[in-house]
């Protein structure tokens, strides 16, 4: 996917969902909250620099302010997904693969990738979360992906990748709706408030292999290994 490609593909999201979100067609996660929800997963993420999580941060903090009983993403918490490895599921559990296998699987073709660039500006939308769009120089990112795809397809490991979806996109998940909203109409206001606002730009130069749950919190997220391009 071109980035002319995937800032159409933001927009459209954006089209779509703000008029479902406007009419009451948000799609409450209602598990966040739950203590026995225990999918868990292996995922390589990559975190933007803590100035660019922080000035995400501070934005959304806004939106809090008149919709506080949705789910925003601590700083901690920010991420986008390089790709996922095992998809969150009940009864996964890390310690039951072996994962040195995994480690080796990937050092050969995250050592050896180029650091690239991602600029974060705009968000986008879903019925079920608001996320900012970041925009890789050219195909750089879909292109390591494609070579991660190529490593695990060639190798034992157990592994789900594309099995949910095929990820294209570069986009960082900052709110999550868990109820309905009570003022649709002022939140539809403030969105389109900071539909353009930019966020940085950052140079990619490392990733992480971690375990994680479904929300990718720290306090359940461990870090297998850190891959530096």
């Amino acid at each position: 996917m071109t980035q002319f490609d995937l800032k159409e593909h933001y927009n459209r999201l954006w089209v779509d969902s703000i008029n479902k979100i406007g009419s009451g067609g948000i799609k409450p996660d209602y598990r966040i909250a739950d203590p026995e929800d225990d999918r868990y997963g292996l995922t390589l993420i990559i975190r933007p620099s803590l100035e660019i999580r922080k000035a995400v941060n501070q934005v959304f903090q806004q939106i809090r302010i008149k919709t506080p009983d949705q789910y925003y993403y601590p700083v901690s918490d920010l991420h986008l997904t390089l790709l996922t490895i095992v998809s969150c599921q009940s009864g996964f559990d890390p310690e039951q693969i072996k994962m040195n296998e995994y480690v080796s699987t990937l050092k050969p073709v995250l050592e050896n990738a180029e650091p690239f660039q991602i600029e974060f500006k705009e968000i986008t939308a879903s019925p079920e979360a608001i996320m900012v769009c970041g925009y890789p120089e050219e195909d750089s990112l879909n292109s390591l992906r494609n070579k991660i795809r190529k490593a695990f397809k060639s190798s034992d490991p157990f592994h789900t990748i594309d099995k949910r979806y095929t990820i294209q996109t570069a986009h960082m998940t900052a709110m999550r709706f868990i109820k309905p909203v009570d003022h649709l109409s002022k939140l539809v206001k403030q969105l389109n408030s900071i539909k353009h606002i930019p966020f940085g730009s950052d140079m990619i130069q490392e990733c992480h292999l971690v375990t994680n749950d479904w929300y990718q919190r720290a306090d359940t997220r461990r870090t297998v290994e850190t891959f530096r391009f």
